[in-house]
């Protein structure tokens, strides 16, 4: 009973997915978001890895990852790699902020649970979900049950993330690394349900409209000069 209700969890949430990662996610995340991560990485990233090796590493990947998305816009109309590079933005652009933030707190503890807390949330909030959902219903949830997940699930931690952040800004900067990793959890489905538009894409990948040529139909100018029109006819 509780596999059934897990696979039919993951299968109403593959529904509800109708195309690729949409355009303007893959450029806010190309040209926006993971610049910004990256670059808090790289301006803390060695103080609290206290590893140049590894911290050298993760710098190649980053550049490596940004590249990459940028040779994805070639297949913009599939959305297939471009959906797969917005993934790999994801994944490493997460381990950048968080490292990041962290080195701006300056308090370096738990710094893996922080970096997992995302996966933690998604399997708590699965969990939750399967207990709730109506096998002999085409949704996830009822629409009271809808509401009262996203209250009690979502609401806490991001209420709490904010509060956090509002506090590092005005001052209390401790409090960037754990305002960052609760305000990130929230986005720990995107760990498999990205999956889901890469698969989209992928099985649609032939579904992409092509052009028709429009065909030029010759008339005679004899014809044309010829033809005498009833204007009454054609009158509105």
């Amino acid at each position: 009973m509780i596999l059934e209700r897990i696979k039919k969890t993951f299968e109403l949430q593959r529904r509800s997915v109708h195309g690729p990662v949409a355009l303007w996610g893959v450029l806010n995340g190309i040209f926006i978001l993971y610049p910004i991560s990256f670059l808090a990485f790289f301006a803390g990233g060695l103080e609290v890895l206290n590893n140049p090796s590894l911290y050298q590493g993760l710098i190649i990947t980053g550049i490596v990852v940004w590249v990459l998305n940028l040779v994805f816009l070639l297949d913009l109309r599939r959305g297939i790699l471009t959906s797969f590079g917005t993934y790999l933005m994801y994944l490493t652009g997460h381990i950048y902020i968080i490292i990041g933030t962290s080195a701006m707190s300056g308090d370096h503890s738990f710094l893996g649970l922080k970096i997992f807390l995302p996966l933690i949330f998604s399997i708590i909030m699965n969990i939750v979900m399967s207990l709730m959902v109506d096998l002999d219903s085409e949704e996830i949830l009822s629409e009271k049950a809808s509401k009262n997940f996203y209250n009690f699930v979502f609401g806490p931690p991001v209420i709490l993330s904010l509060c956090f952040i509002f506090l590092a800004i005005i001052g209390y900067e401790y409090f960037w690394g754990w305002g960052a990793s609760l305000f990130f959890m929230i986005f720990g489905p995107y760990l498999y349900r990205t999956w889901f538009y890469i698969i989209y894409a992928y099985q649609h990948r032939n579904d992409v409209e092509q052009t028709r040529p429009i065909k030029h139909i010759e008339v005679s100018s004899d014809l044309i000069q010829n033809k005498e029109f009833d204007r009454d006819r054609f009158k509105k």
